[in-house]
């Protein structure tokens, strides 16, 4: 028992109750998930942060991703949260509701650098009230190996929203490079559906990421605007979801979901020639830029209209701190496109508006070798104009509803049903889960 108290108060000795050591800085923890680059940018980050701020001192506590969730759960429960730290949109939500994140509302007018940010990057948690933004952005594009359609004879995807191939286009060109083992696309005959060398294109449709555009650009929802009444199986998103179910049975130019599971990454999936084209985040940009082949990047293809998903959890400042001045310090600075590699390397995009307008503000992280040429049209301008939150942004019970929606959709992804069955059975699963939007 002595050992153990002498051993607290070590502990206790360089760091007070009210979180200052005794040279009076102020301590801050901050709380992140992420790869291992990612964890080495954002503690150089926090080094960079100190050294602009001397009574700032900040504890970097990194979490792998998939234990995320229960830690910072653990340290609610046990109130001991970090100030500042990443957090699940769905739990962000919740805990904004409940007062146990920051409302940042009261600083958009104070700090042009948090309100002028994109408008579809907000969390708002009940109308009229935010406790921030994604902690980047992130949008999804169609990502392909230029060499495979140059030796193919075939167009490259547009890299403009209002030039957006329409689905037939796209099934088209995903055949002409799709090759079975013997060399042969799948509109020619004796094509081999059992033994395909290389695959036109890859979606990641087991989660939602990976659908939701589709659903998002035939003008599909899983829910209408309350929240609460149950839309996925309208006629736009039967039509959605067929389509993506023909990619693999029908037109055979797309893995199912559990042979992609056996598939590389996505930059690994280009490089090797294994896809021509993938739909992925634009966060696999810092990965395909190391990857040593010429890969380009176009928008999505379109049903109706042209568009791209948002997605990115938010970094929140937590209601507990003590140190709320220091802890927004922290927050502003920490997705700060002038203080953070991440940006320009490729894994994240910026929040602010400006840096998707001003032109000598889009060249400071974008004019390097990690951006190809048609990044500005592709992406800045498509995650400008034609990008709309996820749900996850405003859905309560999200975590539920998808889960939900997951486990139904396998049906669909395994060829047991068609589209129409799998999201008519699915309404008695996901219609007595929705409880609305934060946001309305």
């Amino acid at each position: 028992m002595l050992v153990l108290l002498l051993s607290l108060a070590a502990c206790n000795s360089s760091t007070s109750s009210s979180g200052k050591d005794e040279k009076g800085k102020v301590t801050l923890r901050f709380m992140y998930w992420g790869s291992a680059f990612e964890k080495k940018a954002v503690a150089d980050m926090l080094a960079s942060f100190e050294k602009s701020h001397p009574n700032i001192h900040v504890i970097p506590e990194y979490v792998p991703n998939d234990g995320y969730a229960q830690k910072i759960n653990t340290l609610m429960a046990s109130n001991n949260l970090p100030d500042v730290g990443y957090l699940a949109e769905d739990t962000a939500l919740k805990w904004g509701s409940e007062g146990k994140v920051m409302d940042m509302t009261q600083y958009l007018e104070k700090y042009p650098d948090i309100k002028n940010r994109l408008p579809q990057s907000f969390y708002n948690y009940e109308p009229g009230k935010t406790l921030g933004s994604s902690t980047a952005i992130e949008v999804f594009d169609l990502f392909y190996n230029k060499d495979l359609f140059k030796a193919a004879g075939v167009d490259a995807p547009p890299s403009k929203a209002d030039q957006a191939w329409t689905w037939d286009e796209f099934v088209q060109t995903a055949q002409k490079l799709t090759l079975d083992q013997n060399g042969k696309h799948p509109t020619d005959p004796g094509f081999d559906s059992k033994h395909i060398a290389q695959y036109g294109i890859t979606i990641p449709v087991s989660w939602y990421g990976g659908w939701l555009w589709a659903l998002t650009t035939a003008g599909g929802s899983i829910s209408d605007e309350t929240g609460k009444k149950y839309t996925l199986n309208s006629p736009e998103a039967v039509d959605a979801f067929q389509k993506l179910q023909d990619l693999i049975y029908k037109y055979h130019v797309m893995p199912t979901p559990t042979a992609q599971k056996n598939l590389p990454s996505t930059p690994v999936q280009l490089q090797t020639k294994k896809v021509a084209m993938a739909v992925d985040g634009q966060w696999n940009i810092l990965d395909l830029a190391n990857s040593n082949f010429n890969f380009g990047i176009g928008v999505l293809p379109k049903i109706q209209k042209p568009v791209t998903v948002m997605l990115g959890a938010p970094t929140v400042v937590f209601a507990s701190t003590k140190h709320p001045k220091e802890a927004l310090e922290l927050y502003r600075y920490h997705n700060d496109p002038k203080q953070v590699p991440l940006f320009s390397q490729g894994l994240w995009m910026p929040l602010q508006q400006e840096y998707y307008t001003d032109s000598a503000k889009i060249d400071s992280w974008t004019k390097n070798d990690a951006h190809p040429a048609e990044f500005k049209d592709a992406v800045i301008d498509y995650a400008k104009n034609n990008a709309v939150p996820s749900p996850a942004y405003y859905t309560k019970n999200f975590i539920e509803i998808d889960a939900k929606i997951e486990a139904g959709l396998d049906l669909l992804w395994t060829n047991k049903k068609n589209a129409k069955e799998v999201l008519d059975d699915l309404e008695k699963q996901v219609q007595p889960v929705l409880q609305g939007r934060y946001d309305k």
